[in-house]
């Protein structure tokens, strides 16, 4: 079997065309990261904001937190 870096050297060969063909299908291997929350974790942090075991925060206090503009 081929080593990672044998594969990358040999990658490196094709034409453009052919990486894209190849960038294409190994991204259609990959198995999707979950997108956000899923249904439970959205029911409990309800249950944490209607409970007031915690307080939710507007966008721009969030956005201040974390330092982004």
């Amino acid at each position: 079997m081929s080593t990672l870096i044998e594969i990358q050297k040999e990658a490196d060969k094709l034409s453009p065309e052919e990486r894209t063909g190849l960038v294409t299908h190994l991204l259609a291997t990959l198995t999707p990261g979950p997108l956000g929350a899923d249904d439970q974790e959205a029911d409990r942090r309800d249950e944490e904001m209607d409970s007031g075991a915690v307080q939710p925060i507007s966008q721009a206090q969030f956005v201040s937190e974390v330092g982004h503009k």
